[in-house]
C-alpha cells in the first residue's frame, strides 16, 4: 500500500466523533479526552506506518510533519463545505 493509501484509510478510521476544537474531544478510533486531534491521528499514520527511529527527534519531526498536512486537509474539506 501506498503512503498516501496508508494515511488515508488512518484518517478515515480515526474521524474525530464531534467538534475538534473540544478539549476533551473523542475518536471515532475509540479514544478519548484527545486534546489535540490532528497529533492524534498523525501519531496513528507514523504508528501504522511502522516507523520506529532511534532518534527521538526524527519522531518529532515526522509527527510535526503529519500533523501539519493533515491540518491542511482538513482545512482544505471545510473549504469546500463553504
Amino acid at each position: 500500500m501506498t503512503l498516501a493509501g496508508v494515511a488515508a484509510m488512518v484518517i478515515e478510521d480515526h474521524r474525530p466523533a464531534g467538534d475538534v476544537d473540544d478539549r476533551d474531544a473523542s475518536c471515532r478510533c475509540g479514544a478519548e479526552g484527545i486534546s489535540d486531534h490532528p497529533r492524534h491521528v498523525a501519531e496513528q499514520i507514523i504508528d501504522r506506518l511502522g516507523l520506529k527511529p532511534a532518534n527521538i527527534d526524527d519522531v518529532k519531526q515526522q509527527i510535526r510533519y503529519a500533523t501539519a498536512w493533515f491540518d491542511w486537509e482538513l482545512t482544505k474539506l471545510e473549504g469546500a463545505e463553504c
